[in-house]
């Protein structure tokens, strides 16, 4: 079902982009026992505000990888590390939705120059 794909994609995107469960809740805008809801009965629906976060971050996940070639430091790197180009460290960024709209969109611009 697409609420069963859409959260084990985004329990997967926070793990690949190094963000543990207060971090994804964060973004997501739910509270921590949330995730671990999420993580038990498989199920986000991709229709609500939080569904439509996930997908968001899902996007920001796979051009990471895309980009780094699913190198796990340099994500950590990326993710932890002050970027001049954001204007922050974009795994704090991320908590809000226009940070992570400014943080996806300077991914995919950097990727689309890359190939």
């Amino acid at each position: 079902s697409p609420r069963a794909a859409l959260a084990k994609a985004v329990l997967s995107a926070s793990e690949q982009l190094g963000l543990k469960q207060g971090d994804l809740a964060e973004v997501l805008g739910i509270h921590r026992t949330t995730v671990s809801r999420i993580k038990q009965n498989l199920s986000l629906d991709p229709k609500s505000k939080q569904g439509e976060l996930a997908l968001l971050l899902v996007s920001l996940a796979k051009a990471v990888y895309a980009l780094s070639g699913g190198d796990k430091e340099w994500i950590e790197h990326f993710m932890r590390s002050p970027n001049k180009v954001t204007k922050g460290i974009p795994a704090e960024q991320i908590s809000t939705i226009q940070g992570l709209m400014s943080v996806l969109q300077f991914v995919n611009a950097v990727r689309d120059k890359s190939f």
